[in-house]
């Protein structure tokens, strides 16, 4: 499981055996290090649940997102790429994407990704950055 954070954004991306795990209802969780104490993590995580429709909570340095666990079925199963949702409040928004992950269109020599979607597009256009 990827995670990006830009601005307003936050981008979950997945392998087919993470999709697969959280289309049976498995919840996913990493966390990345920031220092060498355990208080200094952030630790991140995509929760199945019932049908309150995708939100994100952020408590004790745990970024959590609940998705309807019949959102992950069909989007598991599924063509649809992304799964994509805004919560709002007084003044501000967060934005919440949850993707396949797709091979790159520019493969790294000798770089064999493992798990990834298969991109549309691959073989018949080029991305020229790294």
């Amino acid at each position: 499981m990827k995670l990006r954070i830009y601005k307003d954004s936050i981008r979950f991306r997945f392998t087919r055996d993470e999709a697969k795990a959280l289309g049976e209802g498995s919840a996913l969780a990493e966390y990345v290090a920031i220092g060498p104490l355990e208080e200094q993590r952030l630790a991140y995580r995509v929760v199945p649940n019932g049908t309150e429709g995708i939100r994100v909570a952020f408590t004790d340095r745990t970024l959590t997102v609940y998705v309807p666990q019949l959102d992950l079925l069909t989007w598991y199963e599924g063509e649809n790429l992304t799964l994509e949702a805004t919560q709002s409040w007084n003044g501000g928004h967060v934005r919440l994407s949850l993707e396949k992950d797709l091979q790159r269109l520019n493969p790294k020599p000798g770089e064999e990704p493992k798990g990834v979607y298969s991109h549309p597009l691959f073989g018949i256009k080029h991305c020229d950055h790294p």
